[in-house]
Formats: structure tokens, sequence, C-alpha cells
């Protein structure tokens, strides 16, 4: 005859010198390394604008009045030539969607009892 195992918990180790490491997705926090590490990240690339040169890819960005006479001075075209323009461009879309996702969750959200008929 087997016995059944009780199901225990693991205890804590007394101090942090004894705890494991764990991996990255069995933890959510994330440590302040790692956000020192993507500012240094962003602030560099928002530098680096400052020594690249951009191109116009689009008609409105070259201001051309022979095409687009009413647009060449218009503010969609010179928008694009402020410095660090792209990088606050990113996080409004960024921010925009988290935004709109969390607003559809509100009309796609299931009920409590959704589950409950399922064999």
């Amino acid at each position: 005859m087997t016995t059944k195992k009780k199901a225990t918990r693991k205890k804590a180790p007394a101090n942090k010198a004894d705890a494991k490491a764990t991996p990255a997705q069995d933890n959510p926090h994330l440590s302040p390394r790692f956000w020192k590490i993507m500012l240094i990240l962003c602030g560099t690339t928002v530098l680096l604008e400052l020594f690249v040169h951009r191109h116009p890819h689009f008609v409105i960005e070259k201001g051309e009045p022979a095409t687009l006479p009413d647009m060449s001075d218009s503010v969609l075209a010179t928008m694009s030539n402020w410095f660090g323009f792209y990088g606050v461009y990113g996080l409004l879309a960024c921010v925009g969607s988290v935004l709109l996702a969390k607003g559809l969750s509100v009309f796609l959200k299931t009920g409590k009892d959704y589950y409950d008929g399922t064999p």
C-alpha cells in the first residue's frame, strides 16, 4: 500500500545570498540594472540623431512646392525635422496602442460564468 505525500510549501531562504537565481520568466521584477541599460540605450539613440543625416522619404518631407504647393510649408512637412520627433512619435504610438487595447478589453471581456456550462 502506497502513501501519498503531503503537499508542503518550500521554505524561503533566510537571506538573499542563499537564494538561487531564478530565470527572468519566473521573476516578474526587473532589476534596476535593466532600467539603467534601457535608459542609456534610449539616450544614445536620441543623441545619435545629431550625427545622422536623415533623407526625406515622402514628397511632403521634401517640401517641393512644384508638386505640393499648399503642403510644402505645413506643420506636417516640418515636424519630422524636429530633434527627437521619431522617438516621441514612437512613444506616443506605443502608449496609444496600450490605451486602445485597454479600451477594447472592456468590450471584449468574457463573463464570470463563461466556462461554467462546459463539460
